[in-house]
């Protein structure tokens, strides 16, 4: 399977993600979720290949986890909404009660 393609169900769900490779410093919002990875509507984007520290604001709590990019769009500001802009991330070793949470 090629890398990046999901294979997994997503789910459509808005929440906030503050991400960064040391701590996560950037926000931006999901726009679906599935147990191997995150896309993430945001401005600020990273490389295809780069870790990044994630925190996932949940209602129901926050999840932290490491996740790399497998791709990244940049674009203006206007283009978020649509899902044009940001980037795909597949988790890495993500925690158990992250796994059991996105089961529900």
């Amino acid at each position: 399977m090629p890398k990046g393609k999901q294979t997994t169900k997503r789910a459509r769900r808005r929440v906030e993600v503050r991400f960064g490779p040391d701590e996560p410093q950037f926000i931006g919002y999901s726009g679906n979720v599935s147990r191997t990875g995150i896309m993430v509507r945001a401005i600020r984007v990273f490389a295809p290949g780069t870790v990044l520290n994630l925190e996932l604001k949940f209602p129901a709590g926050i999840f932290r986890v490491r996740g790399e990019v497998v791709w990244a769009r940049e674009g203006p500001v206007q283009f978020l909404s649509t899902g044009r802009v940001g980037m795909g991330i597949t988790f890495l070793e993500p925690p158990a009660d992250l796994l059991s949470f996105l089961e529900r």
